[in-house]
């Protein structure tokens, strides 16, 4: 009798924990909108106004209580911000690089 009342006891302490998926107190929504605006001007454009256009859906949701959504979105427009300065970060380097391996291999051939 004593086992099951402790397996009892370990079922419903293991059913009230909460869920470790709950989203965070603070996000600072304005500073994600920078760095969506921030990522248009210094980044991949394209995917940059994706990324800005997540971010203030995901402000709105914050306002209308509804925090899983805005987080889902806020983390999607954090990462079309990052891979558009990722992409503008790759093309300025390997543009020059492409540039100087297309005048050695001409070099090369004649």
């Amino acid at each position: 009798m004593g086992e099951e009342q402790k397996a009892l006891e370990t079922l419903v302490s293991i059913e009230t924990d909460p869920s470790p998926a709950s989203p965070p107190v603070g996000c600072n929504w304005h500073s994600l909108r920078c760095l969506a605006a921030t990522s248009v001007i210094f980044g991949c454009s394209c995917l940059g106004v994706v990324a800005l256009v997540f971010a203030v859906q995901a402000e709105e949701r914050h306002k209308a209580g509804k925090p899983e959504e805005a987080l889902f979105l806020g983390n999607r427009a954090r990462r079309l911000a990052l891979a558009s300065i990722a992409v503008w970060l790759g093309v300025l380097v390997l543009g020059p690089l492409l540039l100087w391996l297309l005048s050695y291999a001409i070099a090369q051939a004649e």
